[in-house]
Formats: C-alpha cells, sequence, structure tokens
C-alpha cells in the first residue's frame, strides 16, 4: 500500500496515474484514512510525499518497511528518492509544469523499481492525438517521432505506431463533415453468458429470451425519435454492439434491421456494423438475415484460438467453432470480417499467441482488433485475482509485436489505437485493417469529431459542441447522455430516456 501525501491537491491526478503505472494494482491512500483505519498504517510501504509551491516542486519517496507510524514519529532515514522540478512563479499552471513533472516522477521511478515503460509517462486514453495536432501544426514525421520520445520518454516503436495510426485517421477524418454528419450505436445487452474478463453491460439470452421483443419494442421507439430528432444530419455509419447481437435469433436481428431502415434515411451511410461476436451464437440463419440487410462489416470475435483459455474465460465455443463461423460468413458473401483477440489472457505466452496467431492467418480477416487484456473492477477475473494472478499473461508487450508481425503479414496495418485503465503492462489496444476497410465507426467514437447517437440499454451517446466566439472556433465541449444499463429498467424507462436525449437535441 502506498501513502500519498501532498500540501496541494493540483496534480493529485497526475502523481497517482504515475504511481499505478509503475505499481498496477496497489492501493494508494491519503494519510486522512488513518483516522477511520488507523490499523492500515503497517500496511504502508511507500510513501510518495509532493511539496508544492511557487519555488518549486519537490518530491520524495520514503521507504517504510517498519509501517507508518514508524515513519510518522521519525522520518528521518526513510528516504530513498527524491526529484525537484522547477516553477517559474506559478504553481497552478499545468499546462506548463504537467509534461516536465511527470517526466521527473517516471525517471525517479523507472530508476527505482529498474521497469521501462514503453508508453513513458502517457496515461491518457489516446496517444495518437499529439502526433495528431503536430500533424496539424505542420511537424514532419522524424520531429513528431522525436516529440514522443523526448518529452513523454516512449519507445520509438510506440512513437512510430502513434504517427502511423495518425496519418490514417487524419486521412478518413479529412473527409467527415463535422457538422452534418453522425453515427449510431444501437446495444444489444444480451450475452450467451458472462466471460471471466467482462465488465460490459450484458445478461444470460437463455434468461432473457422471452424479454427481447420487450425491448426491441422499447428500443423501436427510441429509434424513432431519434430519427426525427436528427432527421436534418447525414448518417454515415450504424454499428450494432453489444453484449453479443448475435444471441438473439435470425427473427429478432431481421426485426431489428427492419426497425433501423424504416425509419433512418440510409443515404449516406458508408459502414453497417454488426459485431456478431461469439462464434458459438453464430448461424447461417442469422448471417443470411445480416446479409440481406445490406450489414456489410461483422465480427467474429474468437479472442484466442487456444480452447484450454476458452475454457478458463468462461467463452462456451472453441476454436473450430470460430473457423466454422468464419467459413459460413464467407459463404454468405461477408467480404469485410473483424476478428477480436486479447493478449494477456490467464495462462497466455508468446507460444499461446503464436498458435492463435497461425490459425487466424489462415482464416485471412479483413481486420483484427488485439486487446490487452485490462482487468475491470466489475469483472469476475478482477473479483477473482488472488485465484488467477498466477496464470495472468506475461510479457505483453512482446505478444503485441508479434500481433503486429503477422498482421502486416496478412497486409493489415494500424488504423486507429486506443488505452485504458487498468490495462495490462500499461500497454494499448490496436486495430488492423486493410487499406480502405477501415471502420469508421472506431475511429470516430475515438476521436470524438461527431455525435455518436447511443440506443439501448447500457449505450451513451456523445455530443460534440464546437466553442468559440466571434465566429472562431477555440475548442470543443463534449456531453454525455446515459441510459440505464438495466434490461428490464430500459424496458419500463424508456420514456425517460427519450426525455434524457430531448433535454439536449
Amino acid at each position: 500500500m502506498i501513502c500519498l501525501i501532498q500540501n496541494e491537491e493540483n496534480y493529485n491526478n497526475d502523481f497517482r496515474v504515475m504511481l499505478q503505472a509503475f505499481y498496477p494494482g496497489v492501493r494508494i491512500v491519503i494519510p486522512d484514512i488513518f483516522n477511520k483505519s488507523p490499523e492500515l498504517k503497517p500496511e504502508i510501504s511507500l510513501v510518495f510525499k509532493a511539496d508544492i509551491d511557487n519555488s518549486g516542486i519537490k518530491i520524495t519517496i520514503y521507504d517504510t518497511t517498519d509501517g507508518f507510524e514508524a515513519f510518522e514519529n521519525s522520518s528521518s532515514g526513510y528516504e530513498s528518492d527524491h526529484t525537484e522540478v522547477p516553477v517559474d512563479g506559478d504553481y497552478t499552471a499545468k499546462s506548463l509544469i504537467r509534461n516536465p513533472l511527470k517526466l521527473a516522477i517516471y525517471n525517479m521511478l523507472s530508476k527505482r523499481t529498474g521497469k521501462i515503460l514503453p508508453w513513458g509517462t502517457l496515461t491518457g486514453i489516446r496517444p495518437t492525438k499529439i502526433a495528431m495536432d503536430a500533424m496539424t501544426k505542420g511537424m514532419d514525421k522524424a520531429e513528431i517521432i522525436d516529440n514522443y520520445c523526448t518529452v513523454y520518454s516512449t519507445s520509438v516503436q510506440k512513437a512510430e505506431l502513434s504517427v502511423e495510426v495518425a496519418a490514417r485517421e487524419k486521412r478518413i477524418i479529412d473527409s467527415i463533415n463535422k457538422q452534418e454528419d453522425y453515427c449510431l450505436y444501437i446495444g444489444i445487452p444480451f450475452c450467451p453468458s458472462r466471460c471471466l474478463y467482462c465488465s460490459f453491460t450484458s445478461y444470460p439470452i437463455e434468461l432473457y429470451r422471452d424479454k427481447v421483443n420487450d425491448y426491441l419494442d422499447a428500443l423501436e421507439k427510441e429509434i424513432e425519435y431519434v430519427s426525427r430528432a436528427y432527421s436534418h444530419k447525414h448518417l454515415i455509419s450504424i454499428y450494432i454492439g453489444g453484449g453479443t447481437p448475435s444471441s438473439i435469433s435470425a427473427e429478432h436481428i431481421d426485426r431489428l434491421c427492419d426497425m433501423v431502415e424504416s425509419h433512418f434515411d440510409m443515404t449516406y451511410v458508408r459502414e453497417y456494423t454488426i459485431e456478431a461476436g461469439r462464434p458459438d451464437s453464430i448461424t447461417l440463419d442469422k448471417l443470411q438475415v445480416m446479409k440481406k440487410h445490406k450489414v456489410g462489416r461483422i465480427s467474429v470475435n474468437p479472442q484466442t484460438m487456444n480452447d484450454e483459455t476458452l475454457r478458463l474465460i468462461g467463452r462456451a465455443h472453441s476454436s473450430s467453432q470460430a473457423v466454422e463461423a468464419m467459413k459460413m460468413a464467407r459463404q454468405v458473401g461477408f467480404t469485410n470480417i473483424n476478428m477480436d483477440l486479447i493478449v494477456g489472457l490467464p495462462g497466455e505466452d508468446a507460444l499461446s499467441c503464436i498458435n492463435t496467431l497461425e490459425q487466424i492467418k489462415n482464416l485471412q480477416p479483413e481486420s483484427l482488433t488485439v486487446h490487452s487484456l485490462a482487468i475491470k473492477r466489475a469483472a469476475n477475473l478482477n473479483m477473482e485475482m488472488e485465484q488467477y494472478k498466477n496464470k495472468l499473461g506475461v510479457d505483453i508487450d512482446s505478444q503485441l509485436s508479434l500481433v503486429d508481425r503477422y498482421a502486416r503479414q496478412m497486409s493489415l496495418n494500424p488504423y486507429y489505437l486506443y488505452r485504458q485503465k487498468n490495462i495490462a503492462g500499461n500497454l494499448e489496444n490496436v486495430g488492423y485493417s486493410k487499406d480502405n476497410l477501415e471502420c469508421l465507426y472506431n475511429i470516430l467514437i475515438m476521436e470524438e469529431i461527431t455525435d455518436i447517437i447511443g440506443l439501448g440499454a447500457g449505450s451513451s451517446t456523445k455530443l460534440i459542441f464546437e466553442e468559440g466566439r466571434s465566429g472562431v472556433t477555440f475548442g470543443t465541449r463534449i456531453e454525455r447522455v446515459e441510459n440505464c444499463k438495466n434490461v428490464d429498467e430500459y424496458i419500463s424507462r424508456i420514456d425517460e430516456m427519450i426525455a434524457r436525449k430531448n433535454n439536449w437535441f
């Protein structure tokens, strides 16, 4: 356990994210906690102290092997590391101080722990934003890569990846009309079963099968409202996700697609995706229905092609079922198929990863999305961590490098990149695709330049507002409109969900 002591709160989040990057899973507390829980004092093994004023910021780390109480009584002799960051008269000037401060902390913690983080001090979810902004300012590739490495201490490989992804994103973003275009996300919150690592809103289809029609009734009301409210804009991307959309029947998929096509103007739609998802839920009749409705892009998501891992994480399918699902999709005529993988699953190593990638290579998907395992607070994996901590994947960055190598052998190039909290190895998720088959929705949901309207239980709407005055735009503001997560409540409170949107539309 780490105790964080600071005389000012201005950089609290920066201190915490850097500590969490080097000490993943370690609880960080402040001294006030001991007022209620003095029994925690012996559990403190490290004190991170920040003294902040206009003359500078001094960071000191104390080893407290004897516990916090002994440190309190006499801190002399406990100091092990310290660093200082100069301040030019105003310690609240975050835009000037934050990056040098995080870099100083990074160097101190890296030396202390012996760890080198591939992303250096970068802790946000959108590392490509730096490259995108730099390109807009006219910086060339070499300058941008040098900026990543010197300002943020990223590895050259991560800097190059960011620049490559940003260049592809920019080409696609430049084709978007930010004022007129929008995207639609429709959530189908049902799954065959709950996976060990999952924290998404999902309900077992066997228990909720009789409520699917009621759910679609409520969803249709929301669809009707949004189609009217956004009739002045152009719908360019439809993404049906979950949950597992293919866990509902072919008849229900048919009804869902009919609802979408009958209410929305499909003239400008550039991309229509259904995340078919779990191979054990994919059948020929469901694929035929999707194809009939001109769905152009689907996902078949094995996560791994190692059967032992699949059993461990609660996936009810086998690797052979993933192969069969791909064969059926090709038989029906789909020519734009994504496959999702997760690296860092319990018990997996480089050899496991190679086995998966060899099989994926034989299937030749048009895109590949690789996720580094993120241990979410609400996931069973987090709740049962003691049981699985010795089985979690090791050397995940090497596995990501393997994925990159195999993807490029399949002529798949990186086109979007994001990071999450609690992600294994402080690493990243990357989407690869063949040229001109990049998922538009994936890029726009990350870059936040158009409205994304979320429909269904657990979905979130992102509304983008440009801010400025005298005809000059100086930034954007994002407002989120959330739907309730519970399926039963969504059905019973659908009018309230619509009213929430109506307050902003």
